[in-house]
């Protein structure tokens, strides 16, 4: 009895909190119209939370309500509504109930009865030709052997229909056709010594083949997406070298910053990446400071294709500087590991308000399934490329693709991943930052990514 109350108070909770939700949508209708954008923006963002909140409470009136508004609201402020749209479009098609029809059970018909409508013999094979596809299930292929002779049989699961007329080749001594039983046809071929025979199927006709056929060399096949194209002047790239001004990033070996490091390593990346006839934005080419969430929106205001942030990684005490190694890349999710987590947290602290800020008004962009996909996608080619580069030259260890909270990634509406481009606390990868080769084959493998990238999707 307990269970059935406290059941109907928290449907009766639920429908009061999805009323109060939608009168408080219906009134941002009115103030929409009048807002500045300053109050569109704050009207926006609770939007936002409404629809998780409508998510959560699995609230379909709810839910097609606010997305209703949140386009209208994206437009407004001038925000790419693309993903909102497509969610309310499958949100309407599932509402949608198609008709049952009913299916009217076909009786099965019944398999054609194989015939052989046509045989001919030459020196070099024999050819059968049937009424219906041939197969090796219809096909039984034995061996008789006598003193003087040599016989292959093959009994066919089919009916003689002709009164075939033979003309038996040289290295044959003889051959025979004819109905044996009801079910069964029977070849025979007969020879002196012992001969192997070839068979080829092709559909309705099989090919018993006197000599080995020639091996036809196979044409090389390639991956369905090396034929595809795309022209690399439609496509922008915004490179964000990480850190800058009063944030140095980590300081490693012989005291090198991180910020100079990856500032070096963006520009050769820029460099390659025009030089193959790509658009590319750097959201610093200097040494300045600028905030986590204002390198998003850039990416955003130049409608990139992609946004790629380069770091360096650091150990966390020196015990492990000699131990902690890598080229490793991130993309946006909820990190499953503590270490991915220590590293974003690394990169993150620079810039707390604008954490805070994404955590609380951005939820549904880091929450954006298709958007973690492609951006999984292109870490993995871009490891794969840098990886390539820059082993024809150093050793360099496979630090792998992770997921992990990183706070400058929040935000872009596009695909988005971290370099961390190896430890700068390590002598030997801290070195080889800032050596001008070392960033050109870095620059050259995160082309190649790209490439890749492209070429699949």
């Amino acid at each position: 009895m307990l269970k059935k109350i406290l059941l109907a108070l928290l449907v009766v909770i639920s429908v009061q909190a999805s009323s109060l939700y939608l009168n408080k949508i219906h009134s941002y209708d009115l103030q929409m119209k009048y807002a500045n954008e300053s109050e569109m923006l704050k009207i926006f963002h609770s939007l936002q939370n409404i629809y998780i909140k409508s998510i959560i409470n699995n609230d379909n009136n709810l839910k097609e309500e606010t997305l209703k508004r949140l386009i209208k609201s994206s437009k407004l402020l001038h925000f790419n509504a693309s993903n909102y749209e497509k969610e309310l479009a499958k949100f309407t098609d599932v509402l949608v109930k198609t008709p049952t029809v009913k299916r009217i059970k076909k009786k099965p018909k019944k398999a054609k009865r194989l015939k052989l409508d046509a045989i001919s013999v030459n020196s070099k094979y024999i050819k059968l030709t049937f009424n219906s596809t041939i197969n090796k299930n219809k096909l039984r292929i034995f061996t008789l052997r006598g003193k003087k002779y040599y016989r292959k049989i093959f009994d066919f699961i089919a009916f003689l229909s002709i009164k075939p007329k033979i003309k038996k080749p040289i290295s044959l001594q003889d051959v025979k056709i004819a109905q044996y039983n009801k079910k069964t046809m029977r070849l025979v071929l007969q020879t002196k010594k012992a001969k192997r025979y070839y068979l080829k199927y092709s559909k309705n006709v099989l090919y018993i083949n006197f000599n080995k056929p020639k091996k036809v060399a196979k044409a090389k096949t390639y991956p369905s997406y090396a034929y595809n194209s795309f022209n690399p002047k439609n496509k922008i790239i915004v490179l964000d070298p990480g850190h800058g001004g009063k944030d140095s990033g980590a300081i490693g070996y012989k005291r090198r910053y991180e910020k100079r490091a990856v500032l070096a390593i963006a520009l050769k990346c820029a460099k390659a990446l025009r030089k193959k006839g790509y658009k590319v934005y750097l959201t610093r080419t200097r040494d300045v400071f600028i905030q986590l969430r204002k390198r998003t929106d850039y990416a955003n205001a130049k409608h990139a294709d992609l946004f790629i942030s380069i770091h360096a990684n650091a150990a966390p005490r020196k015990s492990k500087y000699l131990i902690s190694k890598g080229l490793e890349i991130f993309f946006l999710s909820p990190a499953r590991s503590k270490r991915s987590k220590n590293v974003a947290a690394l990169e993150n602290r620079s810039d707390m308000r604008s954490m805070d800020y994404y955590s609380k008004n951005t939820f549904l962009n880091f929450m954006n399934r298709e958007k973690i996909i492609q951006s999984d996608k292109m870490a993995l080619d871009i490891q794969q490329g840098v990886l390539k580069s820059l082993r024809r030259k150093y050793r360099v260890v496979d630090g792998g693709v992770r997921e992990a909270p990183f706070w400058v990634l929040v935000g872009a509406q596009m695909p988005a991943i971290l370099i961390e481009t190896g430890y700068i606390t390590n002598p030997t990868e801290g070195t080889r930052l800032f050596n001008f080769q070392y960033q050109e084959l870095f620059a050259k493998g995160v082309v190649d990514g790209v490439d890749n990238y492209f070429l699949k999707n």
